[in-house]
């Protein structure tokens, strides 16, 4: 029987938040207790913003936190001729072309609509444009992979897909109606994270996806993206987001709840274990959780009442002091 393996897939671009603290520890969690491996990916291919820096704090974090992981650290960014491998696997099929228009001629092709946040998503902004139908070449020498200083986009087949979330249950919707033709290579000459993250995970036997709930849209994309490089999908599970005390979700411009600063202010390992079994409905706010009781309150019948009853992990300014000055 082949392994059942996960990942951590952090991206070195800035400090880590209570949101990433969520999303690792309940993954290390789920793993530890259904006795998968856990692969640690960096996800470095944004060379405008990843550094050595961001690379050192997201493994500090991880330590911190008492996560572990099996093998070495990958670096995404070192593997980009298994991302080239792919391309040209899709290009012998026909499914790839050249796109350079820029994002204002796709906006002025005038149905260019924004598509769900791609926080990920290197060197494509905080919005992904849907690439209109009349910005796709005619057949001919334009649908290749021969230019890698070219954006490429990928032909999405029209029609509604149905994926499974192991929390959220069926998800459908038609992805050529939110990313049109999805960007998946990009002219600095590395793939979208769209293609990098589904390549990665099928080199790596990645079984079982745990991330945010802001990229249960996404896994809809990246199934059609594993069928079409003949790769097996994932089991995906898709957690609730943790949102800070006026309910937007965390991102790293919040570095007062970064887990350097919170550490640098006193919270503690155990504390931030705590937090995540009291999310889980486990404990009140008050002492500290061990690695082996975390392990034991994420399951996966409490992750789904979270889902059914529509939680948001909020953090409070009580919940912040809580953290870094007990009791």
């Amino acid at each position: 029987m082949a392994p059942t393996v996960t990942r951590l897939a952090p991206s070195p671009t800035g400090h880590l938040h209570l949101g990433h603290a969520w999303s690792f520890l309940c993954t290390w969690a789920l793993a530890r207790t259904h006795g998968w491996s856990v692969r640690l990916r960096l996800e470095d291919l944004d060379a405008s913003r990843a550094s050595a820096d961001a690379r050192a704090d997201a493994l500090w974090c991880l330590q911190w936190l008492g996560v572990e992981w099996d093998g070495d650290p990958e670096l995404q960014s070192e593997h980009v001729d298994r991302h080239h491998r792919a391309m040209q696997g899709l290009a012998a099929r026909g499914l790839v072309f050249e796109a350079p228009h820029s994002r204002a001629q796709v906006r002025a092709a005038g149905e260019g609509a924004p598509g769900p946040s791609e926080a990920n998503a290197p060197n494509e902004g905080d919005a992904v444009l849907r690439f209109p139908a009349s910005l796709r070449p005619p057949p001919g020498d334009s649908w290749n992979f021969r230019n890698t200083a070219c954006n490429h986009r990928f032909a999405c087949p029209a029609g509604p897909r149905t994926i499974h979330d192991q929390l959220y249950g069926d998800r459908t919707l038609d992805p050529s109606m939110v990313w049109g033709d999805p960007l998946i290579w990009m002219k600095s000459g590395v793939p979208s994270y769209q293609l990098a993250v589904v390549v990665d995970d099928l080199a790596a036997g990645v079984t079982d996806v745990v991330r945010g709930e802001d990229l249960l849209d996404s896994a809809v994309l990246q199934s059609i993206l594993i069928d079409a490089l003949g790769g097996t999908r994932p089991r995906w599970w898709h957690l609730p987001l943790v949102v800070d005390d006026q309910g937007r979700r965390l991102a790293k411009r919040h570095d007062a709840l970064s887990l350097r600063s919170l550490a640098a202010a006193g919270a503690t390992p155990g504390r931030v274990r705590q937090l995540v079994r009291h999310w889980c409905g486990h404990v009140e706010l008050c002492g500290e959780s061990s690695p082996a009781e975390l392990a034991g309150a994420v399951t996966p019948p409490g992750l789904r009442s979270l889902v059914a009853i529509k939680a948001r992990l909020r953090v409070t300014p009580d919940i912040v002091h809580w953290l870094c000055h007990g009791p």
